[in-house]
């Protein structure tokens, strides 16, 4: 009987024991989502446009949901339990798609079905975003490049025509060094990129409008 009861005491230390060993607290993943006040509107009176606004092309390397940090000496890695709601591309869009609407500077944004045939076409590519770690202890930055080419659209003819094709880069500093301050940093230079862009759009409009109005005198 008392062989019988040491027995059963081992086991049940032993298996109190693997327990213990193959235990794991729970993982908790934070999520994180894009967001930033709206622009300041940059055209008083919309053209009399539609613009199309293709979803972004992204970078096969970005092309993921986890938040990417590159060091100073080129090596790199992702935040375990941190990540975006969605793709970052898919994030960026959203918001730019807003800011396009904000900026009043074409009178409709269409959409492949929404039937409406666009004068102008944007299309753009999430080149980079990562937290740039840089050496000797320097802050990080939340870098973000972007690529973006307008065309305006002759349906008539079913020419086209390049009128604006720009790199943007945003780089804004960390406050801190942490996930959450690197995603403020994120929508602070999406804004940035954002803002320059729309003036851009601005500015390249009125110049081809302009160019076919007296072309057509």
């Amino acid at each position: 009987m008392k062989k019988t009861i040491v027995l059963l005491a081992a086991s049940l230390f032993i298996t109190g024991c693997l327990s213990g060993i193959f235990k794991r607290d729970a993982i908790t993943v934070n999520y994180y989502q894009i967001e930033y006040p709206e622009i300041d509107k940059v055209c008083k009176d919309p053209f009399d446009l539609a613009l199309s606004f293709r979803r972004l092309q992204v970078n096969s390397a970005y092309d993921r949901s986890t938040l990417i940090y590159m060091n100073g000496d080129k090596s790199g890695g992702v935040y375990s339990y941190d990540e975006w709601l969605s793709s970052p591309d898919e994030l960026i869009f959203s918001m730019l798609q807003r800011d396009l609407e904000d900026a009043n500077v074409f009178k409709s944004l269409t959409s492949r079905t929404s039937g409406v045939l666009p004068d102008y076409s944007l299309a753009g590519t999430l080149v980079e975003v990562y937290e740039s770690r840089e050496l000797l202890g320097a802050k990080a930055k939340a870098h973000v490049v972007m690529l973006f080419t307008l065309t305006r659209l002759d349906r008539g003819s079913r020419t086209s025509r390049v009128v604006l094709q720009k790199r943007y880069t945003g780089e804004t500093e960390c406050t801190s060094s942490n996930p959450e301050s690197y995603v403020q940093g994120v929508c602070a230079s999406i804004r940035e990129i954002s803002c320059n862009l729309n003036k851009d759009i601005l500015s390249a409009v009125t110049e081809e409008e302009d160019r076919l109005k007296n072309t057509q005198e």
